[in-house]
Parts: structure tokens; sequence; C-alpha cells
């Protein structure tokens, strides 16, 4: 609420809660303004013995002035209305906050921004009105609406409520690492346990509010104590999930040395290796699953497909088999029969597994594993999809042999098959088929599948 009995007056009676309290906890801030045109930083300067507690700043009072002092690019575009640029405010003092708190590495930083009047830029804008924000080891930001115009009143008013606001973040920050001291083994903003190899597994809970509403510095606080007891423990890995929700504790864990490992859509994984040395951690999985089909029909002829858009240019045109990237919880059998039936609506059941293909640095630099089964179709009657294919049909062997492209070749592939593709569909139709058999999941739930070359005929 605007302190409506601040008058212009004395500096020092401002500062003097925020001041003491940085003193007493030996903590410095900087600050940064724009609508108080360094009444704040003026403010804790006059209390005695400023120079252990600030840090400096600066007053901005345009993006260009802030892009020339500060080495940064600080412009936006100009917001269309007055709700657009009161909101501008906010994300502006967040980021100045931040950003500056860790460039001069103070404990705290202070930002504000607003309009004091007595015009205004927008119509719907007619009294002052201040964004403040306060970054350190915990955040809070508010925003203060003046019952009036009066220019060098809303000065004043606005930095008596950001100095106010330091000092009550400093205090929580004090009262906050008082509760914690003796308890060197609780966290507030996530949980952990110990893992058999020596590290530990830690985990944010995103669905406790209060976790969930914990702003970057008091994780990382957490963080950074957690991560020096354990290197002083002597653990060894350390795996931070981090959900979704919670995307805003990534940076302040990167800054305590944890390496992104992997990405999902609901969570980031990230790792650190504490001891000297190169990471043991296991990585992630770099390796992709593609399976195609080799269908037969009654007649023995061979499901030949049209991508509607071929991987590159060269094979657009061109017959080849079906198949597709495996889902995960797919065995290879299922992803090449559900491939088929959503390109050609053909039904089928798994009769073997017939090659193996590996691949190095495919797509995102993956590696690629093409597995091809052999299918016996139990419904014939093609539909295409038209998203996937352009065409589809059953080919003999004869027609697919006719259309095979000559080894001096160098035209386009419009309706013919490669050599490799007859390569695959002549051992699918020849060779000998890889079984598949069920066995038992060591870590439970669904059967594992061993697959095999058939055993040797006995004479």
């Amino acid at each position: 609420e605007f302190p409506t009995d601040v008058r212009p007056g004395r500096l020092a009676p401002l500062a003097e809660a925020a001041a003491s309290r940085l003193q007493r906890s030996k903590q410095r801030v900087a600050v940064f303004e724009a609508t108080t045109a360094g009444l704040i930083q003026a403010a804790l300067q006059a209390v005695p013995g400023a120079s252990a507690y600030t840090a400096g700043g600066a007053v901005t009072y345009h993006p260009r002035t802030a892009n020339a002092l500060l080495s940064g690019d600080f412009t936006a575009p100009k917001p269309p209305d007055g709700a657009s640029y009161r909101q501008s405010k906010n994300d502006w003092t967040q980021h100045m906050a931040r950003r500056m708190r860790r460039s001069l590495d103070t404990t705290w930083c202070l930002s504000e921004s607003g309009a004091c009047g007595p015009t205004f830029n927008y119509p719907d804008i007619n009294t002052g009105f201040c964004s403040i924000f306060v970054s350190g080891p915990i955040e809070r930001g508010i925003v203060v609406q003046s019952p009036h115009n009066n220019r060098e009143e809303n000065m004043w008013g606005f930095a008596k409520l950001a100095l106010d606001l330091l000092a009550e973040c400093v205090e929580e920050a004090s009262t906050s690492e008082a509760r914690r001291a003796g308890k060197e083994d609780e966290f507030e903003t996530f949980e952990f346990k110990e893992d058999r190899y020596g590290g530990v597994e830690l985990s944010v809970n995103a669905e406790v509010e209060l976790v969930k509403r914990s702003p970057p510095g008091a994780f990382g606080n957490d963080l950074e104590r957690a991560v020096a007891k354990w290197k002083a423990d002597g653990k060894k890995g350390l795996w931070l999930k981090i959900p979704l929700e919670c995307a805003h504790f990534v940076a302040p864990a990167i800054a305590c040395g944890f390496e992104f490992h992997h990405a999902q859509s609901s969570y980031i994984q990230l790792t650190q290796w504490l001891p000297e040395g190169h990471s043991h951690l296991p990585r992630y999985g770099f390796t992709q699953i593609g399976v195609g089909g080799v269908v037969l029909n009654s007649k023995n002829e061979v499901l030949m497909v049209k991508e509607r858009v071929s991987p590159l240019p060269i094979f657009q045109g061109q017959w080849k088999l079906p198949g597709g990237a495996a889902d995960p919880g797919e065995d290879f059998a299922e992803t090449a029969m559900r491939e088929v039936l959503e390109e050609t609506g053909i039904k089928s059941e798994p009769v073997g597994v017939v090659s193996l293909r590996h691949n190095h640095g495919y797509r995102f630099g993956q590696g690629d594993i093409y597995v091809l089964v052999r299918l016996r179709a139990t419904f014939e009657t093609i539909e295409v999809d038209p998203h996937e294919l352009l065409d589809a049909r059953w080919m003999s062997r004869e027609a697919i042999e006719a259309a095979l492209v000559p080894a001096d070749y160098a035209g386009d592939l419009e309706d013919r098959v490669s050599a490799n593709n007859w390569k695959l569909i002549s051992n699918a139709l020849d060779g000998t088929l890889i079984e598949g058999r069920e066995m038992p999941n060591s870590r439970g739930g669904r059967p594992s599948i061993l697959y095999t070359a058939p055993p040797p005929t006995r004479l």
C-alpha cells in the first residue's frame, strides 16, 4: 500500500531498517533504479557504514541508457496499452535484478521501474505506479499503485516501499538460515536419497505449492549447501530431476555445477560428477530404433510403398518397404505391424526377424538400428494413408526385380527399387529367420524377448 505519510526530507530514515539488517548479516546489495532516480541508493549510503553493504548500481531511465551503462541489450517493443506497459515493468525489474546480482556477485539486488507522473504515455494510466523486485537468497516482488500523480511524492513513496521490501527479504532470509542451522540434511526445496553406487538422487516435488513457488535463489542456496556437504562426504554422482513446472530451478542448478543429461516433455534431468576426473555416470540413450516390415500376402506378393516425402530428395518416388520408428515399450514385431497398419490399412502377424542394420551419426547425432521383420498379411485390402504415402501396392518378386536400379544407373528413382531394398527383401524371402522367444524379465513387468539364430539342423 502506498505510504501517504512519506514526504521529501531526510534520506537515512528511509533505509535504516534495511541497512541494519544488511550489516548484521554481512551481506551486500546492488540497486538499479528508474522511477526513484537514485533515492534508494542515496538513502542506503546516507546510513553510516554503507561501504560495508552497498555495492553501487545505476539509474537507467530509458532502455538505451541501460544498454550503454550495463553493456547489454535491454530494448523491447513498445507495449500496445497500459496493461501491457505495467507487465513490461514487472518483466524488466525481475530480469534486471537477477542479471545484475550475478554480474556484480552480490547477495542481493533491488530493481524498480514504473511511472511517477504527472503525465503518462497511455490513456488508461492516470496515477503513478512502480514495480519493485528483490533478487537474493529469497525473491520478492510487488507492484505499488499510487493514489495520485504527484511526481516527487511518488518518487519518495516508491523508494520507501522498495527499501522496506529489501529489509523484509533480508530478515526473512536470516530467519530461514537460522532455522536451518544444525539441520544439514534438511532442504526445503528438494528431496533426496542415496543410491547403490555412492551417489545421490535428488527430486523436486512440484505438487508441493511451497516448493513450486520457491524463488530460484532459495533453491540455489539449498543446492549449493547440499553439494558442498556431499562432496565433503565423498559422494560421487548426483542426479537431479526437475519437473517442467519448476524449470526456473535449472539456472541455479547449472550455476552449482550440474550439467544437462536429458529432457522429456515433463522434466529435465541434470547430473554432476563430484570426484576429480572423467565422469563415470552413464550417458542417456543415444541410439534410436526403426523397424521395417516385409509383408507377404496369400500370393506371396510383397507390400511396397512410396513415401509422401522421402528423407532425401534423391529417394523421392522410389518403392520401398513400409516401417517407421519404434514407440517406447514396443517390441520389434509390434512396431512393424503398427506402422504397416497405419500406413496401408493392412493387418498382419509376425513370422520372424529377418536382419538388423546399425548406422552411426544419424538424426540428432544418434545411432540408428534398423530391424526388418517378416509379416504375414491377415487382411489384404490396401487403404493408403495420404498423410504418409503417395501409393502402396502388392508386388510380385518378378515385378520387384524388374524395377531394380541398374548398377550404372544415374537417373531419378521414380518407380524404382534400390539394390539395398532388394537385398533386404530377398533375404526375407529366401534366408533363415531369427527367432524370438519370451523369457522372464529380472526387473519384473512384461517378459523380455530373446532373439537367437535357429538351432542347427542335426544330420
